[in-house]
């Protein structure tokens, strides 16, 4: 059935990178885990948070005892390899990626960390800049929490960072937490908040402190119920999904509402699948997809429907969608050996499953990187995001406070 992989994973070759049964396995030698590490602070008073009551006694049941890591973004850096993380204990830290050396996997160690003052929910790389953000409290209202968007100059990094404010009299970024961000090349940024509102700011060579470099606030766009969680740039036009289920797309130029995709209710099983081109949940990512062969543009949405949706890039047509069993919770290209673009799709209970995507049939499940079959990955799910790295790596970062790094080491067969 469509439902099972092609490829069953084989279990020491993933978990350790080698398997005494060599090319006459019956499973797959495709993938390996080379670490797993932790990149978040422990829970404050763990041993009496509320989620863990079905966990006591000695029921052997995992305890979720970190805070959850938010978001992971790649920084490849004068031919080494570094990843941000951004966590719920209020920071980012910076981690070098050895490179694999004979037997051994890569090997990540802390070389940075700071303390922002509240939750990140975002860590984002553009260029020599590094975006990050996160919730706490404005100067001007100390009791209060308000969305902020910090950006250091990582060739400058002792400089202190530039802020995205709405107004002098506004220093902070949004009303409520910062939950996507989007940048291009020129300067322009977006941001997407809980207070359900996309903020775009440009980059102005005089607008910062002392007459250095600032982003000055261009506009703002309404129109989502609830928190803004994907957003991408497609041939001028931004696309933007949110916790309401819609994906809607602007004009970048106006800031108008140019398309709505809404969403749809659940049918009494769970299902939506009366209505194939809508979510009937929330959205949790997009994704840009230029097809190499013919430039043909595409859109890729994520969301607790359990469901990947491809839009059309053109004309906001929906022309795949693919179950998974559980929330989708976010997504990324990478792919496989032979160059083939592959989607990794990170899963609520801390799954990972990887498709291809011009295969035949189109997203087909290719393998299901799970801790029940495999005993490594992330145990307590939700994989809040997911990022290729060089050399067919990929990273995940979950609830469970951990960062896992994957290597694709085989064939797919596509």
């Amino acid at each position: 059935p469509a439902s099972q992989p092609r490829l069953q994973v084989c279990r020491n070759f993933a978990s350790t990178g080698n398997c005494h049964h060599g090319d006459r396995c019956n499973f797959s030698h495709v993938i390996k885990l080379h670490t797993c590490v932790v990149v978040s602070d422990k829970l404050k008073d763990s041993n009496k948070q509320g989620y863990n009551k079905g966990y006591a006694g000695n029921s052997g049941k995992p305890v979720k005892d970190r805070e959850k890591v938010s978001s992971v973004a790649v920084w490849e850096t004068n031919g080494s390899i570094k990843l941000f993380t951004g966590s719920h204990d209020g920071k980012w830290r910076l981690w070098n990626v050895a490179p694999p050396s004979g037997s051994n996997g890569a090997v990540i160690t802390k070389e940075f960390e700071h303390f922002v003052g509240g939750p990140v929910d975002a860590v984002h790389l553009a260029s020599h800049y590094f975006f990050c953000g996160f919730e706490a409290s404005p100067v001007e209202a100390p009791d209060a929490k308000a969305g902020m968007v910090h950006s250091w100059n990582l060739n400058a990094a002792q400089d202190p960072p530039m802020e995205l404010c709405m107004s002098p009299m506004a220093k902070y970024a949004g009303s409520g937490r910062i939950r996507s961000l989007w940048t291009t090349p020129d300067g322009s940024v977006w941001s997407g908040g809980t207070d359900g509102t996309i903020r775009q700011w440009a980059y102005t060579p005089s607008a910062g402190v002392g007459g250095a470099g600032g982003f000055v606030f261009v506009r703002s766009m309404s129109g989502h119920l609830g928190a803004v969680t994907g957003l991408v740039l497609m041939k001028g036009v931004l696309w933007s999904g949110g916790m309401d289920g819609t994906v809607r797309l602007w004009n970048i130029e106006s800031g108008e509402a140019a398309h709505l995709i809404p969403a749809v209710k659940k049918d009494s099983t769970g299902n939506s699948s009366t209505a194939p081109g809508h979510h009937a949940g929330p959205v949790t990512g997009l994704l840009p997809f230029e097809v190499p062969s013919d430039q043909s543009t595409f859109v890729f949405s994520s969301s607790l429907d359990e469901t990947v949706k491809v839009w059309n890039a053109t004309n906001g047509e929906c022309v795949a969608s693919e179950k998974h069993g559980q929330g989708v919770t976010a997504i990324a290209l990478t792919s496989d050996l032979k160059g083939n673009p592959l989607l990794l799709c990170g899963l609520f209970y801390g799954d990972i499953m990887i498709r291809g995507t011009l295969s035949n049939p189109p997203l087909c499940l290719l393998l299901k990187i799970s801790h029940n079959f495999l005993g490594v990955g992330h145990e307590l799910g939700p994989v809040n995001d997911i990022q290729s790295g060089p050399g067919n790596t990929f990273y995940a970062v979950a609830d469970d406070g951990k960062l896992t790094c994957w290597q694709i080491t085989g064939d797919f067969g596509l």
